[in-house]
């Protein structure tokens, strides 16, 4: 007889494509998968998947098995989460993605402090280059900072945020600031080397009070120094080696400071905001809720807000 783990195991091997992957998902073997597998397929009498050295590919009634299976686990999730809503302490498992430097130096201190509020819910925090497949990979929400394109996920915004341009006093003092971003290919920038994002490119806003709809400025800069890992940046112009474009949450300290200076103040890169993401499902748990509450109370509170 089938049950939910075999709806379950099916899914994962359809939703990564590998017997490897669906084994990796469900922390099981690989020879447990594959056994599984084919005690499921002769039960039914049908072959659910084509195997071949590279990949595994759904049949035709493989591929119905699964639209049924989803509907199914989906529900078995949907009475658990709603049953659970009824106890007085939520409990559970949250597995959260984020960026590498937001996720470390801003998000994993309130996960911490949530994690103190709700002992009974277990936190798996992912920190990623990339924005995953968050269903596919079984992540219940991200936390990312900047605006994805699928339509299949639920985007909330937590707080505004842009990316500004910063250069220390000291490199101030030895080659000038810009004035407007055509002196950017004057200097050297600091490049950030981001997925399908070209490093040379600077795309600026202006957000002056008078500005209006202000045209999107693109500038050619160059520079020595790139590197696709932004908290590098960020200390290569603390150091003077030359002028970064930082999100202003990872900055906002150092200009505070004065150990950066905030030059062309009237433009910014808008493409930083906090996003919650999170794929759709037709309850949201209640430990799911209570994090995306604090988070949304905690970011109110963020320092460089204000």
């Amino acid at each position: 007889m089938i049950d939910r783990t075999d709806l379950s195991l099916v899914l994962a091997v359809r939703e990564t494509g590998s017997l490897t992957g669906a084994a990796k998902r469900l922390q099981i073997t690989g020879a447990a998968v594959t056994k599984r597998l084919a005690q499921v397929e002769a039960w039914l009498s049908v072959k659910l998947f084509v195997r071949t050295t590279r990949s595994v590919a759904a049949t035709p009634e493989g591929e119905i098995f699964c639209e049924y299976a989803r509907h199914l686990v989906s529900g078995f999730e949907t009475l658990e989460s709603r049953l659970a809503d009824f106890t007085t302490t939520p409990v559970g498992s949250i597995k959260l993605a984020s960026n590498v430097g937001f996720g470390r130096q801003w998000l994993a201190p309130a996960i911490q402090v949530f994690s103190q509020c709700y002992p009974s819910v277990k936190i798996e925090l992912h920190l990623l280059n990339r924005l995953p497949d968050l269903q596919a990979e079984g992540f219940d929400a991200a936390i990312w900072l900047w605006q994805p394109v699928s339509p299949q996920w639920i985007v909330h915004t937590l707080a505004r945020n842009t990316r500004v341009v910063v250069a220390s006093p000291d490199y101030i003092e030895r080659f000038g600031a810009p004035l407007v971003p055509e002196d950017l290919p004057r200097h050297q920038c600091l490049r950030m080397r981001e997925r399908d994002m070209p490093a040379n490119v600077w795309r600026l806003n202006r957000i002056a009070p008078d500005a209006g709809d202000s045209p999107l400025v693109e500038i050619n800069v160059t520079g020595r120094l790139s590197s696709n890992n932004g908290e590098v940046l960020r200390d290569w112009a603390l150091s003077g080696a030359g002028i970064a474009l930082r999100p202003y949450w990872d900055v906002h300290g150092h200009i505070r400071d004065g150990s950066l200076v905030h030059v062309l103040s009237d433009y910014a890169k808008l493409d930083s905001d906090v996003q919650w993401i999170a794929p759709y499902r037709p309850h949201l748990p209640e430990r799911v809720r209570l994090l995306r509450e604090f988070l949304e109370i905690r970011v109110r509170e963020a320092a460089w807000l204000d």
